[in-house]
């Protein structure tokens, strides 16, 4: 029989005893002589593998079954039998020592070394955990049963009870490592112990603690607040930035299950100034993210807050006595209810203060003059001196409309929310109390949802039909002082008056309506106001005048969005009437007669913004189901027939396409429904591309698809760059791009590849690579669910095109290097490289310098750069295939032709016939056109870009043998006269990254002739210059005349029959199906392979090309989607390539990308770009801080007097990350600026090799160390008199979040070095605490200790909360170095990580800590980002490691170290 069984069978029998005491004390000695038997066995038999029966601890655990013994007595005499128990195992295996001396590890019954005693751990910590759980809750519950008063004899006189408590308390000394007054080796450390006697909320509510074990556990919970001093940082207030902060940082440290264990230890304010999903929601809400970014955050946090109330219920005792101890399984109802409490708290944070933002900058005080209400005038339509603000409210619409709409918050629980914001629960103030409160904005919010069809015929109708309760909280939310001020808004103010037209109908008795609500009556003189634009409105329709449709005015536009408010879909069918008319009237885009389209109006921007949600969403519904759905083409709906496609009409006209794109932009949240079900068709096309080409598709499909693609091409690229679902788009176009044979599609699809690579910017993009599991785009409105991730290596490279390979390939590079591989762990980035092309991709040197170590390493690998054809290969090809003289004679022998189209189906000849071709036009420069088409037409459009790189590098050998004289015309040839290749793809070819550029005269030459110096690129060049193409497309009203213009003298061909339709020949084969042409030309296409070639050019370190390049070309980028992203990632990339640090170089470079008035740069940053000099000091450094921390506090910002362009038509909507961007390229630029002395001598030096390239990082990061922008920064950071109120906090988090954008070496590490300035030169944290005897729990419970105050810590201020130091001056520069370092660590990778464990390491290295305080700063500096540090396993060992190291420099016996590590683990 086992021993545990034998064991159990002991402790069952003296249990069972129930006879006198002196039998049960027999029992008692007898268990203790048994014990102590099997110790000596443990210990005899340590070494030895596989012995029979279970471990000590195990039969260790049999004695706790004694403490089920409720006598008083019986119950004393069991735990002090576990006491001595516990002392026999603790002598045996550590050794006691002698009262008053330090536990050594060289004396005992055994002595043993460290390695040793690991194999002898008869009790380990789950073992006394649990003891000290048993004991401490029984005695808890006999405290409610069994606590008796004092005796009247005396103090002197204990009760049962008490003995009970005193036994407890020495068996707790005994696992602490206390007994009387020796001291031994503790079994577990005060932090367990201190987790295992905390009761519990419930328990500390019901009022069961007696006063000694109320003293016991405040006396743990003051250990725990220590604790959690050190493990949680001195401000979290980290604000969430969508698409700039990490995945990482939506799971927060406060919500960790490790540390909520301590969380509860904290004050209200230190726990207040931490992340929180409320903070979460409201920062993404105000950054415009996406819905499913914010649906997926508050996913994270419930997971999250799961796992940590997990944590803390199992750590807690809760016994069954305590009423509402029960846990509740969550049920789908209660998710949907905490989820609808945490966006509608949001909103209404939202709402308010942009309620108060507009109320303060507008007069409500003055009133009106000369007010005309029944003047039909265009000045009669009431609008404010700075409408700009209302764009904000336009966004909270959307938002609110969306929510709503799709049943994530109710509309009763939002009018009843916005209703208090008027007029507060438990507020004093009555229905006629302050008119400041009262907006009719909350009212204008309220009448957006009443066009919710579910709304209206819901809870609306309910409310009229009965009490009318809602309506009498609109008559008293109404403020009948704004629509006479001197800033009235008719469109906000006539609110109620709309909501009653609205509403008219389901108003019972209308006649009764203002006696039942008194204060009707203000606002009821004002409903002429809406009586006259209804009838305006009709009469205008009818009269079929586009004036108020077109909304060309701002009064005009506002006339139409009032009527909208009030009448339901009557604008929206009205405006789409007015873009699509029901009378024939065919036009033709320059694609040719075969797309045709119907004429209609143009609708003004400023009106689109400005009308009713509902209607923008009804407007967009009706566009996509007649013009953009069907398969069939545009649908027409005519006498009240069904829709039907209409003869002689086949595309979409271009004020419809254009107006599609703005609707998107405006109301981003309402109308995402219809992008994810275009993007869900786009993919569906692509799978058909797999089972039949282009041939299993129609011809309306095929329209459709390339209307598709070039409004998301040329006008979607900024909403799709802050979409949730970018990094996985790319697997919407995978099988197309190698399927594709219609070239015109093809050459769009081709350049949306390009930029659509181009806009990723996070680690997204590298798994959705390899992600073989993405099926789409969910068209769940809301909450949808996470699908989890396995990665695997796609067995078909992602790209054909060598082109979109080369591109993908770097921008992985980029990604990798701003952002880092941390928050993709099990991702192998071998395997996203190795994903991308078909054949290796070999880079030049130049290239490799500027790559991130992983990727550099992975391409170092690869194969030599591509050979060269030589000459003598291709004449002797030439000769030993007479078919080639078919190519330019006309008379060549028959069956040529197709001797040559069979000799190039073979995909290995495929590069060598623009070779030969190029060696007959040498020869005679006259191709013979249909020839040379047939033979191309054979070649897979996707491989058109490696042909042309191939015959790039055979002329860039033959430059000097030819001459550029000869070379450039006929090249020009191919290109712009018989269209053989493409222009972009020419480029492409020239800077693909295979030559090292640098000193390549040849090669810069033909760059410099085909981007410069080419007659016919010029002169398309010149006339995109005279056409004056707007940055502000969205506001070009001639954006589609110049368009037409620019095409009718440069059209477009894509078969190679330019010159054929030219000189009027016959075209066989036909062309394929001529597509609609709407915003892409060949300068469109060029504009993302310029950006791939701008990198190149850079590494080519010849600046005089790259300022010429950017002066010419710069104006293309008035079409670039994203140029400031551009800049800044430029910039980012090659900050430290010496072609940058050169001020006509930057000047050129911001330039040429940047359109200044659509951006807010610093007066001194635009006055460099405009030729001036450009200092930084303090002043500079103190405003920038201060406008990302307004940014960051969501400050609205002043309505603009230099007319930036709306926030939702930016390049970047999100107003912190905008803020951020232009910083970065501030900053970056200054970088370049300062290095500007050393960089000539750079210039000559041309690193190649790996040591090299890492001499150079070297080189680089000790100049960036002492650059002197991160110095000032820093101190200013650290100084908290730059630090104006509210929140000093908001200031460092300001400085941590800039320093993980820039790249690392410039803020983020050396910020993170200073460290070692704080822990060896502040001289609070060389102070030594005092020294602490060992402590004793039954020593603390004595009358005379427990009547002592507790001594404060000595430095309690260098680990309080910040803003709590700030409030109570008590700022210290260790406190404010570790707020900022916390927030650097929050925002920054993996990198930031080892920059940290290398300071660590030096510190413990120079052995110079001398103090407990530095040891624990040290600890705190690694304690909130350990659950981070657990998925790097190596850097985890590594960092605690170090820290046992400094342990045994502060501590003085390294015994003691034991201690300490148990109390940090």
């Amino acid at each position: 029989m086992p021993a545990v069984d034998v064991l159990r069978v002991v402790v069952d029998a003296v249990r069972n005893i129930h006879d006198a005491s002196a039998v049960l004390d027999i029992g008692f000695r007898s268990l203790f002589e048994i014990y102590q038997k099997r110790l000596s066995f443990h210990c005899a038999n340590r070494y030895t593998t596989g012995v029979v029966g279970g471990t000590f601890g195990e039969e260790y655990l049999i004695l706790t079954k004694l403490f089920e013994l409720h006598r008083p007595r019986t119950w004393v005499a069991a735990v002090r039998l576990v006491s001595m128990v516990t002392k026999s195992a603790i002598g045996i295996m550590y050794g006691g020592t002698t009262p008053g001396e330090a536990p050594s590890l060289s004396t005992g019954t055994h002595a043993a070394s460290l390695s040793e005693i690991s194999g002898i751990n008869f009790l380990p910590e789950a073992v006394c955990r649990e003891t000290i759980r048993v004991v401490w809750r029984l005695l808890l519950d006999s405290a409610a049963t069994e606590r008796q008063p004092a005796s009247v004899l005396g103090s002197a006189r204990r009760t049962r009870w008490q003995i009970r408590f005193d036994a407890t308390l020495e068996l707790f000394d005994c696992f602490v490592g206390r007994s009387g007054q020796c001291l031994g080796r503790p079994l577990v450390s005060y932090y367990t112990v201190a987790r295992e006697l905390d009761p519990g909320a419930a328990v500390a509510e019901s009022g069961l603690l007696t006063d000694e074990m109320q003293a016991i556990v405040d006396l743990c919970f003051a250990r725990k607040r220590r604790l959690g001093r050190i493990l949680l940082p001195p401000d979290g207030s980290w604000p969430l930035i969508s698409h700039a902060s990490r995945a990482h940082t939506v799971k927060h440290v406060y919500d960790q299950p490790a540390y909520a264990l301590v969380r509860d230890s904290l004050t209200f304010e230190e726990t207040e100034r931490g992340p929180s999903a409320n903070k979460y929601v409201a920062d993404l809400l105000y950054q415009r993210a996406p819905t499913d970014e914010i649906f997926a955050a508050i996913r994270n946090h419930r997971i999250t807050k799961k796992k940590a109330m997990a944590a803390v219920a199992n750590d807690s005792y809760v016994p069954n006595r305590v009423p509402g101890s029960v846990a509740v399984e969550e049920s789908v109802d209660a998710e949907k209810h905490e989820v609808a409490q945490l966006l509608l708290e949001a909103m209404a944070q939202r709402i308010e203060q942009t309620v108060r933002y507009i109320q303060r900058q507008c007069d409500f005080e003055t009133l009106l003059n000369e007010r005309k209400l029944n003047d039909n005038s265009d000045a009669s339509m009431i609008v404010p001196r700075n409408i700009q603000y209302w764009e904000h409210m336009n966004e909270i619409a959307d938002q609110l409309y969306y929510f709503v709409l799709f049943d994530a918050i109710p509309y009763k629980a939002v009018h009843e929310r916005l209703y208090s914001l008027v007029f507060p629960k438990d507020s004093d103030i009555q229905a006629g109390g302050s008119m400041r409160r009262r907006d009719n904005s909350y009212i204008w919010l309220l009448l957006q949802l009443f066009h919710i069809e579910k709304v209206a015929a819901g809870p609306i109708r309910a409310d009229l039909a009965g009490d009318e309760d809602m309506l009498d909280q609109l008559m008293q939310m109404y403020n009948e002082q704004q629509i006479v001020s001197k800033d009235a808004f008719y469109v906000r103010d006539l609110a109620l008056q709309a909501a009653m037209s609205h509403q008219q109908e389901k108003i019972s008795d209308n006649q009764g309506v203002k006696f039942r609500h008194p204060r009707m009556a203000v606002a009821m003189p004002f409903a002429a106001v809406v009586f006259r634009l209804r009838q305006e409105f009709g009469r205008w329709f009818r009269e079929e005048r586009p004036e108020l449709l077109a909304g060309d005015t701002v009064c005009r536009a506002m006339k139409t969005a009032a009527v909208s408010q009030f009448r339901q879909y009557a604008v929206p069918n009205a405006l789409y009437t007015f873009l699509v008319p029901p009378r024939e009237a065919i036009g033709q885009l320059p694609s040719g007669p075969l797309t045709t389209y119907q004429q209609g109006g143009r609708i003004s921007t400023q009106l689109l913004d400005n009308i009713n949600v509902g209607g923008k969403h009804r407007l967009l519904q009706l566009v996509y189901k007649m013009m953009l759905a069907h398969e069939m083409g545009p649908q027409f709906q005519v006498d009240g027939r069904p829709p039907a496609a209409r003869d002689g009409i086949t595309c979409v006209s271009p004020h419809v396409v254009d107006t599609v794109y703005r609707l998107l932009y405006n109301a981003p949240y309402s109308n995402e429904l219809m992008m994810k079900e275009v993007l869900e068709k786009l993919r569906r096309c692509d799978e058909a591309m797999v089972r039949g080409g282009v041939a299993r598709l129609a011809a309306p499909t095929l329209r459709w698809l390339y209307t598709v693609y070039q409004l998301m091409n040329c006008r979607l690229l900024r909403f799709f760059k802050y979409y949730a679902h970018a990094s996985h788009l790319v697997h919407h176009l995978r099988h197309s791009l190698v399927h594709v044979t219609h070239r015109q599609l093809y050459g769009s699809l081709e350049c949306f590849a390009l930029c659509l690579v181009n806009l990723q910017h996070d680690v997204g993009f590298l798994q959705a690579l390899l992600d073989p599991g993405y099926h789409g785009v969910s068209l769940e409105p809301v909450r949808p669910e996470a699908r989890p991730v396995r990665y695997s290596k796609p067995a078909v490279a992602w790209f054909a095109c060598a082109m979109l390979a080369r591109n993908a390939a770097v921008v992985i590079a980029r990604i990798v290097a701003m952002r880092g591989l941390g928050d993709a762990p099990g991702l192998v980035l071998e395997d996203c490289l190795a994903s991308l092309p078909l054949q290796p991709l070999p880079w030049a040197p130049a290239v490799l310098r500027f790559l991130p170590r992983p990727v550099r390493a992975y391409y170092a690998r690869a194969s030599s750069a591509e050979p060269v054809v030589a000459a003598a290969d291709v004449r002797r090809l030439i000769d030993a295939r007479p078919e080639h003289r078919a190519l330019v004679d006309a008379g060549a022998a028959p069956g040529s032709e197709a001797a040559l189209v069979a000799l190039y189906a073979d995909a290995r000849h495929r590069p060598l016939f623009l070779l030969t071709l190029w060696e007959l036009l040498l020869e005679s420069p006259r191709p013979v056109i249909p020839v040379v088409r047939r033979v191309l037409l054979a070649f897979p459009p996707s491989q058109m870009s490696a042909c042309t790189a191939a015959l790039v590098d055979y002329i860039a050998a033959a430059v000097d043998d030819v001459g550029l004289g000869t070379v450039g015309p006929l090249l020009d040839s191919l290109m712009f006269t018989f269209r053989f290749v493409q222009h972009e793809h020419v480029v492409f070819g020239l800077v693909r990254g295979v030559h090292d550029l640098r000193g390549d005269t040849a090669r810069l030459a033909l760059v410099r002739h085909v981007l410069l110096g080419s007659v016919e690129f010029v002169a398309r060049l010149a006339e995109w210059q005279r056409l004056d193409f707007q940055g502000r497309y969205w506001a070009d009203v001639d954006h589609w005349r110049k368009q037409e213009a620019y095409l009718a003298r440069f059209p477009e061909y894509f078969e190679y029959e330019a010159q054929l339709v030219k000189d009027g020949v016959a075209v066989d084969p036909p062309p394929a199906l001529p597509l609609p042409i709407y915003y892409e030309t060949a300068m469109v296409r060029l504009l993302p392979v310029l950006e791939f070639a701008l990198g190149r050019l850079i590494e080519a370190e010849d600046r005089s090309l790259l300022c010429d390049v950017l002066d010419r070309l710069g104006i293309l980028y008035r079409l670039h989607q994203v140029p400031l992203t551009t800049l800044m990632n430029t910039l980012f990339v090659f900050f430290d390539a010496p072609a940058l640090h050169d001020p006509t170089v930057m000047r050129s470079l911001a330039l040429s990308l940047l359109d200044m008035t659509q951006q807010s740069f610093t007066p001194e940053f635009t006055r460099f770009v405009a030729g001036g000099d450009w200092s930084v000091d303090a002043g500079y450094v103190c405003r920038m801080l201060a406008r990302i921390s307004r940014a960051i506090a969501r400050h609205l910002r002043r309505p603009e007097k230099d007319a930036l362009p709306e926030s939702h038509y930016r390049e970047i909507p999100n107003p912190i990350l905008l803020v951020l961007t232009e910083c970065v390229v501030e900053l970056l630029t200054w970088w370049c600026l300062h290095q500007a002395p050393a960089s000539e001598a750079r210039l000559l030096a041309r690193p190649e090799s790996e040591a090299e390239f890492r001499a150079e990082e070297a080189a680089r990061t000790k100049r960036a160390a002492a650059w002197p922008v991160a110095r000032l920064w820093l101190d200013i950071a650290m100084d908290p008199a730059a630090h104006p109120p509210p929140s000093g906090a908001t200031y460092i988090h300001s400085t941590g979040l800039l320093a993980n954008v820039l790249p690392d070496e410039l803020m983020a590490f050396p910020f993170v070095q200073h460290l070692t300035n704080i822990v060896l030169e502040e001289p609070v944290l060389k102070t030594i605490s005092r020294p602490k005897r060992y402590f004793s729990f039954v020593e603390f419970a004595l009358p005379a200790t427990f009547a002592q105050p507790s001594p404060l810590f000595a430095a309690t201020a260098v680990f309080n909360s910040y803003e709590q130091n700030r409030a109570r001056h008590m700022v210290n520069r260790p406190n404010t170095y570790l707020t900022l370092l916390h927030s650097i660590l929050h925002y920054g990778g993996i990198g930031t990580f080892n920059t940290l464990a290398e300071v660590i390491r030096g510190l413990v290295a120079s052995g110079q800590l001398c103090s407990d305080i530095q040891l624990l700063y040290l600890c705190a500096t690694v304690g909130p980002i350990l659950y981070r540090l657990k998925d790097h396993e190596l850097l985890y060992v590594q960092i605690l490691g170090d820290l046992v190291s400094a342990m045994a420099q502060v501590c003085p016996h390294i015994d003691l170290i034991q201690d300490v590590r148990h109390g940090v683990a």
